[in-house]
Parts: C-alpha cells; structure tokens; sequence
C-alpha cells in the first residue's frame, strides 16, 4: 500500500484479502481515531473483506448467510442432529442407550451413510464455491493467466499460508487483542489449522482401514486414527478456546462488526 498512491477496486480487493487484521499499522498511524482524520485501515480492509465473501459466494441467493453467520451455523447444526435422530426414531433407544462392542459397533450408533454423504456433499459444494469465488475473484483484481499458473508465486504464497506469515506483524507479531505486540494470535490460529490437518489425516488413514483393509471403527486406541484425531481435536480445542478468548478482549474499534461475527461462527463450527 505504501508504494502507491493510487487504488482500483481491484486493487483493494486483493488487498482486503491479503490483510489478517495483525493492526500494526492502525496502533503506529497518528492520524489513527481519535485523531480528526479518523485513519482506520484495519475496520476498511474488514469491510472490504466482509464485501467480498458476500459478493463471491455462489449461489448469490446464500449471500444472506454472512450477516447471519452463528444463526445459519445453529440451523446447520440443528438440522444435522434432526436428521440422525429421524434416521433412527424407531430404535432410537437401543440405538443410543444399548452396549454395542466390536468392529462396527460405531455404525450401529451413527450408521455410516449419515456419517459419510452430508459432509461429502457439504466438501463437493464447498470446492464448487471455492474455484467459482475464485475465478471471480481473479476475474475482479483483473489478473492474467500467468498470474495464476505462476509456480515461483504459488509456492511463496504456500510458505506464508502454513508460516502464517503476514500474522508476524513487523515481525514482533499482532497488535492483538490491544496495542502490545504477541505472537499468540499466531499460534492459535496454527493449533487450528494444523488440528484440522491431523484429523482430516485420522479420517483418510480410518478410510483406508475400512475400505482396502477390511478393519472397521473402533479401533485400538494407539492406532494412527485414534492417536492423529485425538491431538487434532486437542489442538482444535485449545486454538478456538484462545482465538475466542482473544476475540472476547480485542479492541473493538479497528474492528469490523459483520467479520467478528464470522470468525465467532467459525470458531464455534469448529469447536
């Protein structure tokens, strides 16, 4: 931002997403509120942001759902458990309240199509949105070709995502949760990420047993599934709990309403 003078709205798109709110710049500007020029980067580029995944989301009639994130996630949520106890209403005593041992006793409590088709569907639509809101995206900031197949770029940008690069700040880390610089926001949000990595790798490894093995769930409590699930759910645990908390003091002011709402909603999907 620093070295131009001039913005497209493409431009600020582009940087509205690359921006992880670590509000160095709103704590170090002295034309920062309460200044009369009431410089407030940070709560523009949220906007932006939040602008952003209402406008590339598809289809555009679900656009809605971002200004009602922890509702639409309650309803998800809701509507997922009605359907398991629907699916088993009539047993649904000896399903939940009855000893059930050896392999697949799992899939007698939660029978493996409920387990297995709505998150398939939820991941396919999931991608389908993510390629769409990109090419648009794309299409947006007004990139070329060479832009996106640009392999040098691509894996610089792959280092930063799993370095969480642009949460260092200027390098001491965040102004997070007020002006005092700390890396814990970093951290966290690496507890979450790489949590989730694990138990998406506990559930391929559990797959691969099932399917080419022929060893069904449950399994021993030192295997690769259980032991991979168990430190991605303690991670998952540990980094929503502190993002949530961090969330709860953070200074409101550089902050964008519609975006607090999101991350609560997220932190609480994956809690």
């Amino acid at each position: 931002m620093e070295m131009r003078r001039t913005f497209t709205k493409g431009d600020l798109v582009y940087l509205a997403n690359l921006c992880f709110d670590c509000r160095d710049c709103y704590y170090a500007c002295q034309y920062a509120p309460p200044h009369e020029f009431a410089v407030n980067v940070p709560k523009l580029m949220a906007e932006l942001r939040a602008d952003t995944y209402s406008e590339f989301s598809w289809p555009a009639i679900l656009s809605g759902l971002f200004k009602r994130n922890i509702a639409a996630a309650a309803l998800i949520t809701g509507a997922s458990l009605m359907i398991i106890l629907l699916w088993c209403w009539d047993s649904w005593d000896q399903i939940f309240f009855a000893t059930h041992l050896g392999e697949g006793a799992f899939y007698r409590v939660v029978p493996y199509a409920a387990m297995t088709i709505p998150p398939l569907i939820i991941a396919f639509y999931g991608l389908v949105v993510f390629v769409i809101g990109g090419v648009r995206f794309w299409r947006e900031t007004g990139g070329a070709l060479s832009d996106v197949i640009d392999l040098r770029a691509f894996w610089r940008a792959t280092q930063d995502a799993f370095g969480l690069s642009y949460m260092k700040g200027g390098g001491a880390g965040c102004n997070y949760p007020d002006a005092s610089f700390s890396q814990s926001r970093r951290w966290f949000h690496h507890l979450v990420f790489y949590g989730f990595l694990l138990d998406f790798a506990s559930t391929s490894v559990a797959a691969f047993y099932d399917h080419f093995l022929g060893w069904q769930a449950p399994y021993p409590l030192l295997s690769w599934p259980v032991v991979l699930g168990t430190v991605g759910g303690v991670g998952l645990l540990i980094g929503t709990s502190g993002l949530l908390f961090l969330k709860w003091q953070s200074d409101r002011d550089p902050s964008e309403e519609r975006m607090l709402r999101m991350d609560v909603a997220f932190c609480c999907c994956c809690f």
